[in-house]
């Protein structure tokens, strides 16, 4: 009857209730909890924009003008 018991033991023990890879999405979930939560408490600080910054900005407003002027025009 022992035998039977130490079977039933060692079978609960070789069973686990969470493989490693429950673990590791539990770890990752709560990394990007965590980082999702720090990212909502820091603050947006407006920045100077650069010259080039502004003017590749400046140059695509005409080039779209430019092509939107061709295709209403002709």
């Amino acid at each position: 009857m022992t035998d039977g018991a130490d079977r039933d033991q060692d079978a609960s023990e070789d069973e686990w209730t969470f493989t490693l890879e429950d673990l590791e999405a539990r770890e990752a979930e709560a990394e990007a909890t965590a980082e999702a939560q720090r990212r909502r408490t820091q603050p947006i600080e407006p920045g100077n924009p650069s010259l080039e910054h502004t003017v590749f900005v400046l140059l695509g407003v005409l080039l779209t003008l430019f092509i939107l002027s061709r295709l209403l025009v002709g």
